[in-house]
């Protein structure tokens, strides 16, 4: 398991909040969001400067 893959999955499971992206590492982890399937889990936030803040969505995952 890498770095962002732990990171996610702390967010998925509730440990941390909210995840803070940098410009540089979006793409890495967009990729991994969508390589497991988790991108309707999570909902991403641009931020100035090309910061992205994903939240677990509480709307609901598409099962």
């Amino acid at each position: 398991m890498n770095e962002w893959e732990q990171k996610i999955q702390e967010l998925l499971d509730g440990s941390v909040e909210e995840l803070l992206v940098p410009k540089d590492e979006f793409l890495t982890v967009r990729s991994l969001l969508i390589d497991k399937g988790w991108m309707f889990e999570v909902v991403g936030e641009a931020k100035h400067g090309g910061v992205t803040v994903y939240r677990k969505n509480e709307a609901g995952a598409i099962e």
